[in-house]
């Protein structure tokens, strides 16, 4: 009787014992699973993957052609190739605004266009970073085109809509600033210009007057 017992106690030490042993097992599975849910992103990278956006980027040639085309005729004040360039030339009648921007930004660098569609077919919404030029700064400090350029076909040729733009064009440009992918973009680009602020005494100085300027106007 007592070796019956003394084997019955060893299967149930034993059933014990691997229930442990699976319940630690299965915990383990537990948190690699979590550590990978957390770790997504970074896992893809590493593995030469991107995550799916919202946009995509430099994809459209024509776009591509028309967005860089239209900022190097801005830095360069051309109006005639302005006007080409837009569903509402005689907005470029009066260059003067133009002008006066040019002269503190002098070029736009590095363009990279995310584009998203639009509320109707042809129609597209691009998101532009550009590394500008300004007068007497060193640095070339990172920028997102605000508001974002709306782009239309017309006769088979992109425009940029510089309209107004009706207001259900305008909520969807403001539902697509929300997006994840769009804040990250514009978080990029003030991270750049905080380096920018911290390592460029030139910069620093050009925007502390703008904010002077802008507090003075506001005023």
């Amino acid at each position: 009787m007592s070796q019956k017992r003394r084997t019955r106690a060893e299967q149930v030490r034993l059933k014990r014992l691997l229930l442990i042993i699976w319940a630690v097992f299965l915990l383990l599975v537990l948190g690699v699973i979590v550590l990978l849910i957390l770790n997504k992103d970074s896992l893809m990278e590493d593995l030469g993957m991107k995550k799916d956006t919202i946009y995509a980027e430099n994809a459209d040639p024509d776009i591509n052609k028309l967005v860089s085309d239209y900022y190097a005729a801005y830095a360069a004040c051309d109006q005639k190739a302005l006007q080409s360039m837009v569903t509402d030339p005689s907005l470029f009648d009066d260059m003067s605004i133009v002008e006066k921007k040019a002269d503190v930004v002098t070029a736009y660098n590095n363009l990279k266009i995310y584009t998203i569609l639009g509320l109707k077919d042809g129609e597209t919404v691009a998101y532009v970073l550009t590394n500008i030029s300004i007068a007497n700064v060193v640095s070339q400090p990172l920028d997102i085109i605000r508001p974002p350029l709306y782009i239309v076909k017309k006769g088979g040729k992109c425009l940029i809509d510089n309209s107004t733009l009706s207001t259900e064009i305008l909520n969807y440009i403001n539902s697509l600033d929300q997006k994840e992918d769009i804040v990250a973009l514009m978080k990029l680009v003030r991270e750049d210009q905080e380096k920018c602020l911290a390592e460029d005494e030139t910069f620093r100085n050009f925007y502390d007057r703008l904010n002077q300027n802008g507090s003075s106007s506001g005023n």
